[in-house]
């Protein structure tokens, strides 16, 4: 058996979305179901149509379901619920609007509330801290939810709306998530810890701290478990990042996708929730696992070839 998995950014550009490709890939060799993958990468204007591009390659390939990452609730909207009604089975990370036979959402806004009472940890209560967002997402936005909700339930006092475009890193990348800090850093300097949404925004946040000599002084806690975030922490530079375990979300889906293809179940709009995840500080930094030593890595097998 074979399934296609729609990946949203090409091998090699994001650690954590390379952990959950593997992750699936992993789970499903597991059960001897291949995977191949094609690329739509989020960032293209025409993201929506290249995604349904590829399920209907898929699908005209004979493979025996499509994956796809649904960023967006609608994503390939005009094309997943056809292929579906077709008797194709269809998984997704996260939860479309429309129907399909497994997904796997994640817990954005605990994510968040962990985000928050770690810097509590760090910071006196009643401090000012920032938020910075990230793209327009389900994700995302649950996430920033829970930081801003968990921050009034510590006592802190959160001084932006991380969606105002001035500290919102809708590039996804440290450059502009450098760029926005700066601009928060200019309305509030008396922040004393700063939320970016991702260790990738985190990393932009702390060039800003490097440049303005605050360093170590405005506490930053961010989210992925990246192992450049952790060696940030070992650094001192950076205080947390909420490692989400992105091998687990791939094997989590890929659960799902064993259960209908190899165990032979009908699943119908089945929702699996992936794992918490736990803060990595100071004093977790050393024991802290590589995503790649978690599982084996294998090369991803790109095309329907």
């Amino acid at each position: 058996m074979r399934t296609l998995y729609v990946n949203p950014l090409a091998y090699g550009e994001n650690i954590g979305i390379d952990a959950i490709a593997q992750g699936l890939r992993h789970r499903l060799a597991e059960d001897g179901i291949e995977l191949r993958v094609l690329y739509a990468d989020f960032r293209d204007p025409d993201c929506d149509g290249l995604t349904s591009a590829a399920m209907r390659a898929g699908v005209e390939a004979g493979v025996d379901a499509v994956i796809i990452y649904a960023l967006t609730p609608t994503r390939s909207a005009d094309a997943a619920p056809a292929i579906r009604d077709g008797g194709m089975p269809v998984f997704s990370f996260t939860r479309p609007l429309y129907p399909v036979n497994g997904s796997v959402i994640y817990p954005n806004f605990n994510h968040g509330l962990l985000m928050a009472e770690h810097m509590a940890k760090l910071v006196p209560r009643g401090s000012r801290v920032g938020v910075i967002g990230g793209p327009d997402t389900v994700d995302d936005v649950e996430e920033c939810l829970g930081i801003t909700h968990g921050s009034k339930i510590v006592g802190l006092e959160v001084v932006n709306d991380p969606y105002d475009p001035r500290y919102d890193n809708v590039s996804d990348v440290a450059a502009m998530g450098r760029e926005v800090t700066e601009n928060l850093l200019d309305d509030f300097p008396d922040v004393a810890g700063l939320m970016p949404y991702n260790d990738e925004t985190a990393h932009g946040s702390i060039e800003a701290l490097r440049e303005r000599g605050l360093l170590g002084k405005v506490k930053v806690v961010s989210r992925n478990g990246t192992p450049k975030a952790v060696e940030a922490v070992k650094a001192g530079w950076s205080h947390g990042t909420l490692d989400i375990d992105c091998v687990g979300i791939g094997t989590a889906l890929g659960n799902l996708v064993v259960r209908q293809l190899a165990g032979g179940e009908r699943l119908e709009d089945e929702i699996a929730m992936s794992p918490v995840g736990r803060v990595i500080g100071p004093d977790e930094a050393d024991a802290w696992v590589p995503l790649e030593e978690r599982i084996a890595y294998e090369p991803l097998h790109e095309g329907l070839d």
